[in-house]
């Protein structure tokens, strides 16, 4: 028996589904040379109160070790992050690409065609949302403000951090009838607070849009038919803001409504 199959195991006692969320590495808090791999606490904190089972996969997973992954766990959450390096959708680097990094671009995109593979759940918010179109044959705006004529703005100073109102400078979202992000929330217009600087361009194959700000940049992509592939992702933060926004609830609970289902 292997690791994951014996954490697979041990898991369905419990009946949560096995939810993986990719990490990135940062220097460690013990100086030096060392680093950590690491997931932002919100991210954990969403899929446990969504009753799913969290587990981080870090940098150096090989090929091998994401399909065997594939195999045993539900479903896959790739979180926020840094740009993903132009080459994989046809660009060159620009001034405005940052914190670029090829082994987490290498580890998501290996991750995220496993689960297609299987047609296991996946959710992917901001970066990760960008990672699944890219991965699918999508493009990407390099730079909002330098490519899309009178852009809202999408990177907040206040970024993802939220009390009981949202900044003066987050955004309202329409939301295509139809979609299954308009089922979720019952709304045909939100406010989504913002962290980004790029934005999806060519949309996949495969995916249809779900819901764009008032300058026409994608916030939602989502699978032409979720039944057979429940995939959905986001451009905005959800994670940070379930307490106070609580229709963003709906995206977990469906995300991890849909393993369960495909465990079946």
């Amino acid at each position: 028996m292997t690791l994951w199959t014996l954490v697979y195991t041990e898991h369905m006692k419990k009946h949560k589904p096995i939810i993986l969320i990719s990490s990135f590495r940062e220097p460690s808090a013990h100086g030096g040379e060392l680093q950590r791999d690491a997931v932002e606490s919100s991210y954990v904190s969403a899929v446990l109160s969504a009753e799913g089972d969290p587990l981080v996969v870090p940098y150096g997973a090989t090929k091998k070790d994401i399909t065997e992954l594939a195999g045993v766990a539900d479903g896959l959450l790739i979180p926020g992050g840094g740009d993903i390096e132009p080459s994989h959708y046809g660009e060159e680097m620009h001034e405005k690409i940052e914190n670029v990094s090829k082994e987490r671009d290498e580890l998501e995109m290996m991750l995220v065609k496993a689960f297609l593979e299987k047609k296991k759940p996946i959710f992917g918010i901001c970066r990760g949302a960008q990672v699944i179109n890219v991965v699918m044959g999508g493009t990407m705006y390099l730079d909002i403000e330098n490519e899309i004529a009178e852009p809202v703005d999408h990177w907040s100073k206040e970024g993802i951090v939220v009390a009981d109102q949202f900044p003066e400078d987050s955004h309202s979202i329409n939301i295509e009838s139809g979609s299954a992000l308009a089922e979720f929330f019952g709304l045909s217009e939100a406010t989504v607070n913002s962290l980004h600087h790029q934005a999806i361009k060519g949309l996949a194959p495969g995916l249809r849009i779900g819901a764009r700000a008032k300058d026409g940049v994608v916030e939602e992509i989502e699978s032409t038919n979720m039944e057979d592939q429940w995939l959905l992702g986001v451009q905005w933060h959800p994670e940070a803001i379930l307490e106070h926004h609580p229709e963003n609830k709906k995206l977990f609970e469906e995300f991890i409504k849909a393993t369960r289902s495909k465990r079946k």
